[in-house]
C-alpha cells in the first residue's frame, strides 16, 4: 500500500519508479512474477536516467526469465542495451543475457555475450585470458544439445509405427505400440476370417486408429521431453558457471 501511495501521490518520474519497483520487488519475493512484470511497465522510461532504466528493464527481464517468458526477457533487454548509451552501465546484467538466450537455445549468441561479460569486466589479463579459455570450451559447438525433429519424428510414426519413438530416444515405448498396432491389425485380420466383420470394422479399426494416431501424438509429447532433458544436461550447469564467473567479476 505504501508503495502505491508514492506511485499515485504525483512525485516525480524518479520517485515513481522506484515505488514501482519496490512495488514489483514485493511481488517477485511472492512468486508473482507475472504482477511485477505489468508493474514494471508503468515505468516512464522515457522520463528517467540510463542508469535507472538499466534498473528497471533488468528487473523486467529477470521477472519474465524466472516466469518462463524468455521472448519477452530478451525484448526487455535487447532494449535496455539499444537505449543505453553507454555499455558499461549495463555490463553487470549481461550474465541474464546469457541464461535467457541459453534457454532460447541461441548458444552461438550466448557464447558472445559471454565473452563480453568477461571482455568487459575490471579483472587483470591473466583472469580474462583463463575465462574466456573456459567460456569457448564450454561452448564449442560438438558440446550443445542434440536436439530432435519434431517434424521428423511425426513422420517416421506415420509411415512406421513406433519408430518416432525409436527416434526421440523412448525404444521400450516405440515397440510397445508397433506391437499394440499389429495386434490390432491381427484382431481385424482374425475376425474378418471368422466372419466376424462387425467385430473386424467397429472394435478392431478402432482400437488401430487408436493406438496409430495416439502413436503420432505421443510422439510429439516425446521429442519434447528429450529436447528438454537435453537442454537441461547443458543449460543447468552452463547456468552455474554463468553465475559464478559473473559473482567473481562483478563482486
Amino acid at each position: 500500500m505504501e508503495y502505491e501511495r508514492r506511485i499515485y501521490s504525483g512525485g516525480d518520474a524518479v520517485d515513481r519508479t522506484y515505488a514501482l519497483l519496490g512495488k514489483a520487488e514485493c511481488l517477485k519475493q511472492t512468486g508473482d512474477y507475472v504482477g511485477a512484470f505489468k508493474t514494471i511497465a508503468r515505468v516512464p522510461y522515457s522520463e528517467i536516467s540510463d542508469s535507472l532504466m538499466i534498473a528497471a528493464r533488468f528487473q523486467a527481464a529477470l521477472v519474465s526469465y524466472l516466469d518462463r517468458d524468455f521472448n519477452q526477457a530478451h525484448s526487455e533487454l535487447l532494449q535496455m542495451t539499444f537505449f543505453a548509451k553507454d555499455s558499461m552501465l549495463y555490463r553487470e546484467t549481461l550474465f541474464l543475457h546469457v541464461l535467457v538466450l541459453n534457454e532460447m537455445r541461441k548458444w552461438n549468441e550466448a557464447k558472445t555475450i559471454a565473452q563480453k561479460m568477461v571482455l568487459w569486466s575490471d579483472a587483470p589479463v591473466t583472469i580474462k585470458d583463463s575465462l574466456l579459455r573456459i567460456v569457448n570450451t564450454v561452448y564449442d559447438e560438438v558440446n550443445y544439445p542434440k536436439l530432435k525433429d519434431k517434424d521428423k519424428a511425426i513422420k517416421w510414426a506415420t509411415f512406421l509405427p513406433g519408430s518416432g519413438h525409436i527416434y526421440a530416444g523412448y525404444t521400450g515405448e516405440g515397440i510397445m505400440n508397433l506391437t499394440l498396432q499389429a495386434a490390432s491389425l491381427g484382431f481385424i485380420g482374425y475376425h474378418i476370417y471368422i466372419s466376424h466383420f462387425v467385430s473386424a470394422f467397429t472394435i478392431g479399426s478402432g482400437m488401430f486408429q487408436h493406438f496409430y494416431f495416439g502413436g503420432i501424438n505421443r510422439v510429439q509429447f516425446l521429442v519434447d521431453k528429450r529436447n528438454y532433458i537435453n537442454n537441461r544436461k547443458f543449460n543447468d550447469p552452463v547456468k552455474d558457471l554463468v553465475v559464478g564467473i559473473q559473482m567473481f567479476l562483478y563482486k
